[in-house]
């Protein structure tokens, strides 16, 4: 059964990749293209998208689009932005009858900023979400972006922190307490595509300078909060499309002909309607 949804998001580098994002959309079928760090008009890319894939492409609502491109060609999804913050994008995310809250997001890299910056960043990335939460009066948020960070990095996994679990049942117990307080579990499943002993690529961005000490990083990130799981279908990190290839020789993010970063596509099924 095809997914309800398909999210397509990569971090360009700051290159002009329109034939390769064309070929990614038309190769994955996907509803949805977010591109970030994307220096080409959001106009031009459309107007490709427009021509060499479906018609039915459009830009839907937005208040800033210094980071995030966005592209959908399913009305019904509507996408239209009701947030903009510090390197955050945040839209709705009609799937079914359902609402979720996408939160696009663009960590603070590790070449220009320090551990304690970034954790800093994070904290108040979910002081932020906390507010959406109470403001939309809705739980369901889906993160999505260069994170900037490992899934492992305390941040993400604290309970203070993003609280985001390695497995569908850690999460699904939904919240655990920590020092007097309840915090809602998150479901990050981009730890199951860590390391050599998976179907693609170890991770989503290589480095071995003093600021990627790992080699492999999976900096680019689908999160879900455990509301989420009954939609959530499954995540794949894309090293070709279409006759594109974006890995070089040795396996690797392909950062002169294409970007230092993989893409990845996420899709989302029905899950159980309330």
């Amino acid at each position: 059964m095809p997914p309800l949804s398909r999210i397509v998001f990569w971090n360009v580098n700051r290159k002009d990749l329109t034939g390769a994002v064309c070929a990614l959309a038309k190769s994955t079928v996907a509803d949805v293209i977010i591109l970030n760090e994307s220096t080409v008009s959001s106009s031009a890319i459309l107007r490709a998208l427009q021509r060499n894939v479906s018609a039915d492409f459009y830009l839907p609502a937005f208040i800033s689009e210094k980071r995030f491109h966005c592209f959908c060609r399913n009305p019904t999804l509507d996408l239209s932005e009701i947030d903009s913050g510090f390197r955050t994008s945040t839209r709705k995310y009609k799937l079914g009858n359902q609402m979720f809250l996408l939160v696009l997001l663009h960590g603070l890299d590790m070449r220009n900023y320090d551990d304690e910056a970034r954790r800093s960043f994070m904290q108040d990335v979910i002081r932020d979400l906390n507010f959406v939460r109470e403001d939309k009066q809705n739980n369901k948020l889906i993160l999505l972006g260069d994170f900037n960070m490992n899934p492992y990095d305390r941040v993400m996994n604290s309970a203070e922190g993003l609280n985001a679990m390695m497995t569908r049942s850690c999460a699904a117990k939904e919240t655990r307490q920590h020092l007097g307080k309840k915090y809602d579990f998150y479901y990050n499943p981009m730890w199951s595509l860590l390391g050599d002993n998976t179907k693609g690529p170890a991770g989503t961005a290589y480095d071995t300078s003093n600021q990627g000490p790992y080699g492999w990083s999976m900096l680019d990130q689908v999160v879900l909060h455990h509301s989420i799981i009954p939609f959530f279908n499954k995540v794949e990190i894309l090293t070709e499309a279409g006759g594109y290839s974006f890995m070089d020789k040795n396996g690797r993010p392909d950062a002169k002909n294409a970007s230092d970063h993989f893409p990845i596509v996420v899709d989302f099924c029905g899950g159980h309607h309330e």
